[in-house]
């Protein structure tokens, strides 16, 4: 007597799973850069960019005080993502970008994107 049963469905569950922690993940972690983003003229909160399975080069000509574009446009990004091992990048680009993720500013004397990683990181307990 033999038995045997196809594991695909039981690999298409987890896969599915693990692009929704992906993408969980990500806009968690896309958040807390654009909250803890600093705030002068709106240009730094403004240049955090979402790619998918790349990074970027570039500066966007974007200010943005409130973050609200810049979130809208990353999440779409995210969530049109659909497999589970896809590379996000979330980054900026702006010459700036490394003196205030070292802490030069008051309003993110910490940093924003190590931080968020690490909130992140111990809120999922990994």
């Amino acid at each position: 007597m033999s038995w045997s049963k196809s594991l695909q469905g039981f690999a298409d569950e987890q896969e599915k799973r693990l692009n929704a922690e992906l993408r969980a993940l990500s806009l968690q972690a896309l958040t807390g850069v654009i909250e803890r983003s600093p705030v002068d003229t709106g240009r730094f909160r403004g240049n955090n960019q979402v790619t998918i399975g790349r990074q970027s080069h570039s500066e966007l000509d974007r200010e943005d005080k409130t973050g609200r574009a810049t979130q809208a446009e990353g999440a779409a990004a995210i969530q049109g993502v659909s497999a589970p091992f896809t590379y996000i990048t979330i980054q900026n680009n702006l010459p700036y970008a490394g003196v205030l993720e070292a802490g030069s500013s008051s309003q993110a004397p910490a940093g924003i994107y190590a931080i968020t990683f690490n909130n992140i990181k111990e809120a999922a307990g990994r």
